[in-house]
């Protein structure tokens, strides 16, 4: 079941982060997304600060038709692009995936003509995450 928060989406898989990534980027590929950017988070706070944290990856996952079509109704929405996707070791097992909610972030510019594109987007992610939980 994908809980839905103030501006997420989210889902805990009874797998490791490894095989976690592999099943997202399967799902959210199925729905059109591609990975345009990876960020080991965990990696660059030990390398940066030597601290060390649990595994925590976000992926910037985007959906180009949807891109090129939000980019053409409003030229400054690439400041809110792409859909995150964080992965990251859930305490109790598993890994949280959690995705931004596409919906709540366009909500906020205000322009209508976005509404449609943020409510497809959203609807592509929730059925993603659905299959990487099942």
């Amino acid at each position: 079941m994908v809980k839905e928060d103030r501006y997420t989406l989210t889902v805990t898989v009874d797998a490791d982060l490894a095989t976690t990534d592999e099943r997202v980027r399967a799902a959210l590929g199925e729905e059109g997304f591609g990975i345009l950017s990876e960020i080991d988070v965990r990696a660059k706070l030990i390398e940066k600060l030597d601290v060390d944290i649990d595994d925590y990856k976000i992926l910037g996952a985007c959906s180009p038709p949807l891109a090129n079509k939000a980019i053409g109704a409003d030229p400054d929405i690439g400041a809110l692009l792409p859909c995150n996707v964080l992965l990251r070791r859930n305490p109790e097992g598993g890994t949280d995936v959690v995705a931004v909610d596409p919906e709540r972030m366009i909500g906020m510019t205000g322009i209508d003509q976005l509404t449609d594109l943020a409510c497809d987007a959203k609807d592509r992610i929730r059925r993603a995450l659905k299959a990487v939980s099942s």
